[in-house]
């Protein structure tokens, strides 16, 4: 049994099946749309093609359908590789909202935030009305953007392709979790260039998300650790409606 056990765990290293396509398109889909979400201060290209701050809640929905499809288009491959999770991952994952938010807060405070790659910040209850249905009905879809879309495409993408596609091309026969210094380097340049306004939160978090996934070496235990901390930094978030964390 523990043999069997131990070849099931390698099972889940290498892989997926259509590696491209399940590790890839689905985060790019999602980054393609987001393009053109628009932003408080209007510009970027949604400024650039006049849509209004007003338009986010119906950009983002289309951005999660989208996203969504692509990962549906290639779920089965995804769901055969990503293994069964551990109990301690999660834990981890509502712990590391505590740096992300001082971290974040502290860069915001030092002025390391540029304004020209802010947030949405959207607020539903000055949009649509205090505990309006309209905004509980949009909170319903950012939450399951941030709690299970996010976490599945980022990690598919950085810890399932980036990681180990500076190790070997053929990224899908590097075990899941292999830490080198290449891989650690590219964990550490894709943190910040995509959260650059908690680079210095982004690069502790994913610091040490790698660290599970190298101890584990499953996905499932990495998207999961993603899932936790982004939920209690959404509830941190309604509860404070600090939305320049989301």
């Amino acid at each position: 049994m523990a043999t069997l056990i131990e070849r099931m765990d390698c099972g889940f290293q290498n892989g997926p099946d259509r590696p491209w396509q399940a590790c890839v398109v689905p985060l790019v889909v999602f980054l393609a749309v987001g393009a053109v979400e628009p932003t408080p201060a209007g510009g970027g290209i949604a400024g650039a093609f006049g849509i209004p701050y007003a338009a986010y809640p119906w950009l983002y929905a289309v951005r999660l359908a989208a996203t969504l499809a692509a990962l549906a288009s290639c779920w089965r491959a995804i769901y055969a590789w990503v293994g069964r999770p551990r109990w301690w991952p999660p834990l981890v994952g509502l712990c590391l909202v505590v740096p992300w938010i001082v971290l974040a807060q502290w860069q915001r405070d030092a002025g390391w935030a540029g304004s020209a790659f802010e947030r949405s910040s959207f607020n539903p209850w000055a949009h649509f009305g205090q505990e309006s249905l309209a905004a509980w009905g949009f909170l319903g879809v950012r939450a399951m953007g941030l709690v299970v879309v996010v976490p599945i495409v980022e990690e598919l993408f950085l810890r399932g392709f980036l990681m180990r596609y500076v190790i070997r091309e053929d990224f899908w026969t590097v075990p899941f979790g292999t830490l080198t210094l290449a891989s650690a380097g590219a964990s550490t340049l894709y943190a910040a260039a995509t959260h650059p306004t908690e680079a210095i939160a982004a690069v502790v978090w994913f610091g040490v998300v790698s660290g599970i996934a190298a101890a584990t070496r499953r996905p499932i235990d990495a998207m999961i650790a993603h899932s936790a901390t982004n939920l209690a930094l959404g509830a941190y978030v309604l509860a404070t409606e600090n939305w320049w964390l989301l």
